[in-house]
């Protein structure tokens, strides 16, 4: 059932080091879980959630974005009204830091939201991994008559590096917002803002001209907290399921090793929910298994072709492993080969990297190896 919401999603985050792998794609195109991209989880959200038309922003590097996307029919998106937008970015003749600010991407898809009819107005970063009903945020933000409402969830025990990755939330008794840390020194509370917020499209639209024309450019300290400051009504609202942020190539590991527990993926693909997480499909010949092959605890897309050992391993499609290699703790993407007797472990191939025979790459648990895309090793 649709509702009266736009969504936009941010591709990019300037704040994500994702090195090698995001060195030739946006972020929200970067392959995760064997067959999906890093965007497939915040567009299905907002599709299973009856929202019909999503604008999905493209700073840079937008090429491999827009072939996964194509027409927005994987998601039920290719529609006459409505549907799919890709929102180039604006053209100003300059090139510089400030250019991939939230506020200023906002300000340059100005006319894409003058022209949407929605009301109400969802944005949301792309690399938040969580599947998560909006339908219900939205009901709360109208019960609240709120002016903003974020999503946040609860965090604890934050080292003093990670702690500077949050946007923590003061909130009183009635989850209204009080005051907001913006990437703070200390942790000074458990609830952490998710990069999602629901507001007015119009009254965004004036904020962020306001914004823009006296020379800001963060949404969370020049819209977000703005709004708090002016007493606005900003209301939280909070998500306790899975949430993975996928900003660095830990956090995009882990997230990828967490996809091999099975409560972790019944509850993101939506297994007891009906609210499953759509993706491209493209059809490809089975997986083809050799006598000599052995496979624990991974995940093994279509078309791969295995002859030595995958443990606790994500392969992407087309990926072959030859007799006598080992792959253990390792994300293979795309058309990558693993030749005679090699040993590959805790590391992250991008696509199309081959390793000749005899080779050993073994990585960090904590930081793993990253091989950039086509390398011949």
């Amino acid at each position: 059932m649709k509702n009266d919401m736009l969504g936009v999603i941010f591709s990019e985050n300037p704040e994500a080091s994702m090195g090698e792998l995001t060195s030739l794609r946006a972020l929200a195109a970067v392959p995760v879980g064997g067959r999906y991209r890093i965007i497939d989880f915040m567009l299905s959200n907002m599709v299973n959630s009856g929202i019909i038309k999503i604008g999905i922003t493209t700073p840079v590097n937008y090429q491999s974005l827009t072939d996964h996307l194509g027409t927005g029919k994987a998601w039920d998106m290719d529609r006459k009204d409505d549907g799919l937008y890709i929102l180039p970015p604006k053209d100003t003749g300059e090139s510089n830091v400030e250019a991939v600010a939230g506020i200023e991407i906002l300000s340059g898809i100005t006319p894409f939201l003058a022209k949407s009819k929605q009301e109400y107005i969802l944005v949301s970063d792309c690399n938040t991994i969580c599947n998560i009903d909006f339908d219900e945020i939205l009901e709360k933000h109208l019960e609240n008559d709120a002016d903003f409402t974020l999503v946040y969830t609860k965090v604890s025990n934050l080292t003093s590096k990670d702690v500077r990755k949050h946007i923590l939330l003061d909130l009183d008794e009635d989850n209204n917002v009080t005051d907001m840390h913006i990437y703070p020194r200390k942790q000074v509370t458990d609830n952490s803002y998710m990069h999602m917020f629901i507001t007015k499209r119009e009254l965004l639209m004036d904020m962020v001209e306001y914004a823009s024309t006296h020379g800001k450019h963060q949404i969370s300290k020049d819209v977000l907290l703005k709004a708090v400051n002016d007493n606005m009504k900003v209301c939280a609202c909070e998500f306790s399921g899975y949430r993975r942020k996928i900003d660095s190539i830990q956090s995009y590991y882990g997230f990828n090793l967490d996809l091999l527990k099975k409560d972790v993926r019944d509850e993101l693909f939506g297994l007891e929910t009906d609210r499953p997480i759509f993706t491209k499909i493209k059809d490809t010949i089975p997986t083809k298994y050799a006598k000599t092959a052995e496979v624990e605890n991974s995940f093994i897309a279509d078309g791969c072709k295995i002859e030595g050992t995958v443990r606790n391993s994500i392969l992407f499609r087309g990926v072959h492993v030859a007799k006598g290699a080992t792959v253990e703790n390792c994300i293979l993407m795309q058309n990558s080969e693993i030749m005679e007797n090699c040993l590959v472990e805790n590391v992250i191939f991008d696509k199309g990297v081959i390793l000749r025979s005899g080779k050993k790459l073994v990585g960090q648990d904590t930081y793993p190896m990253v091989i950039g895309k086509e390398i011949v090793v």
